[in-house]
């Protein structure tokens, strides 16, 4: 069993949000940037036939502004995702005094606390782990691509090996915990 007791904070939150938003969408991304360079090179090469042509490229320049705004919206959804990650953290967790997260053979709780009473509590079994993050703080286990668990590696009553040992155990598509050091 392995227990960790710390002080939820804003970067913990920001640190499970935007790695779960990323991996939950990642083949979308890729699908999405391959659509618009398709795009933009179909309505660059369609710019150019129509200026030769002597025709009309009004409806070009449209597809191709409109085309770089997606990609553009898409390259900063990280910051809406941050901005996100603030405000839930703000309504529903900032108010909690700390978190204790506890793994054992078969589950992962997760506990908020108050003044020393229980205010929420979240138990996520440890098959539906769908992938790991660790960097130099903390470790976040992802659970059915949209939930997180956040230990923190100074507050972890246990070996951090043995921990990860058991979620890459549990990982339910053979991929490993992912090593960063800077979402």
């Amino acid at each position: 069993m392995f227990e960790s007791r710390f002080n939820f904070t804003v970067e913990d939150n920001i640190a499970g949000t935007i790695y779960t938003t990323r991996k939950k969408n990642k083949k979308l991304a890729i699908i999405l940037y391959l659509l618009l360079a398709l795009c933009i090179i179909f309505s660059i090469v369609t710019l150019i036939l129509d200026v030769l042509a002597g025709e009309s490229f009004a409806f070009d320049i449209f597809l191709i502004l409109l085309a770089v705004g997606i990609g553009v919206f898409f390259c900063f959804s990280p910051k809406m995702w941050k901005k996100s990650a603030i405000k839930s953290y703000e309504e529903f967790i900032a108010p909690n005094n700390y978190c204790v997260v506890i793994f054992d053979e078969d589950s992962c709780k997760v506990s908020f606390y108050k003044d020393q009473e229980e205010v929420s509590k979240m138990v996520l079994d440890l098959n539906n782990i769908t992938a790991g993050f660790e960097d130099q703080e903390r470790l976040v286990v992802v659970f059915d691509k949209t939930q997180f668990a956040v230990v923190k590696k100074d507050g972890l009553k246990g070996d951090i090996q043995a921990l990860k040992d058991l979620i890459e155990k549990h990982l339910d598509n053979n991929e490993t915990i992912t090593y960063m050091t800077k979402i």
